[in-house]
Parts: structure tokens; C-alpha cells; sequence
């Protein structure tokens, strides 16, 4: 039986306890007629993922880059390393480094591979690793009316791979994510690697590079992993990569989609200004000014915004109300019960009848409730917003102070708007004038 020589390479920065999970899943895998190498490159990490690696799996080549250089940096630069090895692999395996494996995961991609040669990249189903039994994607599209992606088959609940393919031998897709994403070496070496955008759309663009150079880019829901949901990883800090690389990667692919992008950002952006998160707004605000001025990479500067944490935000025996779907965070819902148990705050909850909700909502128009309101980053409870002397709204990471009230953020939205019809016109003269 022939051997296929596959590079898998692992971008990682302070998640050791994550990649050495990963690493157990690898040398679990079935590798019938495959050899695999594992290149772990190491942004810099301060968690001890270098020497813990080199200690415990000596037989991994950790490539250290000396600086935190973001997922499209750390892929290009284990690609770089891979292709250049006298050892010539025919395919290298992408991986993120907080993804759990199927033991099948890495055969039904290099038969793909193997066996249709227009294929020149191919990925996973993907599961997302807190509802186990939920596809969160396998592969996904271009989606012209939102000018943004839809994940193809994004939130389904398990079913079978012969429904999935639908008697096909393969997804034709636009895009997969490198969450586990194998690609041949050729290609590689035809389309370079991933454009500088840090984190964030950098495999969509290179996937669409790809299909621009007449590559199939597919994927096969026989190879499982599972990740983490974007609902638990999404942070408003990210919103500025998201939005700066989409307009790089529309700019270079599907120009057509840039004010159509801006259409569909706009009513998004008033109402988070109405609900409090004018932070966030700032945000996506920033990213697209950086993308008319060229910038890539990480993001310079500070963000626009102060988080807190629990201790800084409630005072001693505060009054808090605490908005319920926070408590998908497990680790912050243990802290808060763990301070209603030391008496060092009461918890305010929403009365049940309607007439009541209004009346106390009407009441705190002129005196306010509750102490601290700690609302959902996410999907706020705006009922809770007018109830407070002290609102946060919780990140995921931490905790940011805002002022709401019904002036103050109908000024905001106004100015939001302004500046969204700003971005809208320097858009159409960039479209325009494309080199100026």
C-alpha cells in the first residue's frame, strides 16, 4: 500500500492544555496509509506550550515565531516551513489549535484528495463542541444578500453523510473554515499563503484565491471535528477583524458586495447604538477606517473601550440584576453565586406580570430599581436598561460600563448614521478609483 506524507500544522498562543488535547486526538487518528508529521508554531505563547511540547512529544517540531502574529500569520508561517523541507509532503492538514478530533477525521480527506484531482482543498464537518449533536458548518457560501457567508448546513441538528452528499462524492463549496482544512502542496505553491489579516477571514479569502485559480474547493462531512460555537467565542474586539478583513477580502474578489455590505451594516449599528453598545459600534467603525487606510495585521492601538471585572463592578451589598443568558458562561455564573452566597449582593428579578413590568418600568424613568445592571453583550435585555444607576454590559471577557437613556442614544444613532453614509461614499469613490 502507498503512503501519503501529510504536514499538519497547528497555530497555537497561551492554549497548551487545548493543543495537548489536540495532540492526544492525532495519535488517536486512523492513519491507513498515511504518515504524519505534526508542526506545532507557537506565536509566542507565556503558558509554557514550547517546553512542555519539546518535553512531553519530542517527536513534534514546534516552530516558534517570536511574536504574537495572529492565525494568518502562524499558518503562513508553518506553510513557509512545510513547503520549504526537503521532505516533500503531499498535503498539509490545517488545524486550529482548540478542536477535538474524530479518530476518522483526517482519512476521508485524503481520499478526497486522492481520488478527484480538481479538488484542491477540502474540509470538515464541524460540531460545535458545546451541543455536541449540532453541525455548526461543512464548508459554506457566499451569501449576496447579507454581502457576508452562510454556512452550509449551520445549526442542523446530526444527520447522515448519504443525505448530506446527496449521492455526490464531495461538497462543492466556496469556502471552508482552517479549522481542519487539508490542501495539496501544489496549491500551495500556486497561491501562496494566508493574506496578513491576523485573525478572521483570511481562510475565506485563500479559499477564494483558490477557486479563482480553478481549484474545487470542497468538503466531506465524513471527517468530524468539533469546535467551539461562535455564540461562545465571539468577542466585540473581533468585530473589528471581521469587519476590516471582509471589505479586504470583497475589495479583491467581489467588489460588488462593498456597499452592499455597508447597506446591510447600518441598521445593525443604529441598533446597537439604541441598546446601549455604542462601544461596539466604535469598533466596527474602526475597522473599516483601517481598511481605507491600508492597514493589516493586528489591530494598532487600544480598543475604544474599558472592561472591569466582577469586583470592580459591584459595590458591597449591592442590588443587582443580572440578565439570565449570561449564565451560559459558566465560570462567570460561579462567581456570581458565589457572592449571593456571601451576602455581598441581592439578585433583582423581573416581575411576571406584565402591568407590573410596565409600572416599574415607568417608575425608574425618575428613580432607578436596582444598583448594577449586567446585561448580555449579545442579546441585551433592553427592558433591564432603564432600571439601573449603574449598567455593564458583559463581554465574555470582561465587563464594560455604559450610559443609556433615550436621548443619549437616539444622538447616538444619529451620529452613526453620519458616519455610516461617511464610510458609504468614500466607498463608491474607492470602487471608482481602485489605485488612488
Amino acid at each position: 500500500m502507498s503512503h501519503n506524507a501529510v504536514a499538519t500544522v497547528i497555530v497555537t498562543w497561551n492554549k497548551k492544555n487545548d493543543v495537548c488535547n489536540l495532540i492526544k486526538d492525532i495519535t488517536n487518528l486512523n492513519l491507513s496509509g498515511i504518515n504524519l508529521d505534526i508542526f506545532v508554531v507557537d506565536n509566542d505563547s507565556h503558558d509554557g506550550t514550547q517546553e512542555h511540547i519539546e518535553k512531553n512529544y519530542p517527536y513534534i517540531k514546534v516552530l516558534q515565531t517570536g511574536e504574537n502574529i495572529g492565525g494568518s500569520g502562524g499558518f503562513s508561517y508553518g506553510l513557509n516551513f512545510v513547503s520549504q523541507l526537503e521532505l516533500e509532503y503531499d498535503y498539509i492538514w490545517l488545524l486550529d489549535n482548540d478542536v477535538r478530533l474524530d479518530s476518522e477525521a483526517l482519512l476521508p480527506l485524503v481520499e478526497i484528495l486522492e481520488n478527484y484531482a480538481e479538488v484542491g482543498l477540502v474540509g470538515s464537518q464541524i460540531r460545535k463542541l458545546e451541543q455536541p449533536q449540532i453541525i455548526q458548518e461543512i464548508g459554506g457560501f457566499i451569501y449576496q444578500k447579507k454581502a457576508h457567508l452562510k454556512t452550509n448546513f449551520g445549526n442542523y441538528q446530526l444527520i447522515g453523510n448519504e443525505q448530506i452528499l446527496a449521492g455526490k462524492p464531495y461538497i462543492n463549496v466556496d469556502i471552508c473554515a482552517a479549522a481542519s482544512l487539508l490542501v495539496r502542496r501544489e496549491v500551495v505553491q500556486q497561491i501562496g499563503v494566508f493574506e496578513n489579516y491576523f485573525l478572521h477571514f483570511d481562510d475565506v479569502e485563500w479559499c477564494l484565491r483558490a477557486k479563482k485559480a480553478g481549484w474545487v474547493v470542497a468538503a466531506h462531512p465524513a471527517s468530524i471535528v468539533w469546535h467551539s460555537s461562535p455564540d461562545f467565542k465571539q468577542r466585540p474586539w473581533i468585530s473589528y477583524y471581521d469587519e476590516r478583513n471582509l471589505c479586504y477580502c470583497w475589495q479583491k474578489h467581489h467588489p460588488e458586495l462593498l456597499l452592499k455590505r455597508i447597506r446591510v451594516l447600518l441598521p445593525k449599528l443604529i441598533y446597537y447604538s439604541l441598546t446601549g453598545r455604542f462601544f461596539w459600534v466604535e469598533i466596527y467603525l474602526q475597522g473599516l477606517e483601517d481598511f481605507f487606510k491600508g492597514i493589516q495585521g493586528k489591530m494598532p492601538g487600544l480598543l475604544p473601550y474599558k472592561e472591569y471585572s466582577l469586583a470592580q463592578v459591584i459595590d458591597q451589598s449591592s442590588l443587582v440584576l443580572v440578565q439570565s443568558s449570561i449564565y451560559q458562561e459558566i465560570s462567570q455564573s460561579i462567581s456570581l453565586k458565589e457572592m449571593e452566597i456571601n451576602q455581598k449582593i441581592t439578585f433583582w428579578h423581573k416581575p411576571k406580570n406584565i402591568l407590573h413590568q410596565i409600572y416599574i418600568y415607568l417608575v425608574s424613568c425618575m428613580f432607578k430599581q436596582v444598583d448594577v445592571a449586567i446585561i448580555n453583550c449579545h442579546i441585551p435585555d433592553v427592558y433591564a436598561l432603564n432600571l439601573a444607576k449603574k449598567i455593564y454590559i458583559f463581554t465574555g471577557s470582561g465587563y464594560v460600563q455604559v450610559k443609556w437613556g433615550f436621548i443619549n442614544s437616539l444622538c447616538k444613532s444619529l451620529i452613526v448614521f453620519y458616519k455610516m453614509l461617511k464610510v458609504y461614499l468614500r466607498m463608491i469613490s474607492l470602487i471608482k478609483n481602485p489605485t488612488s
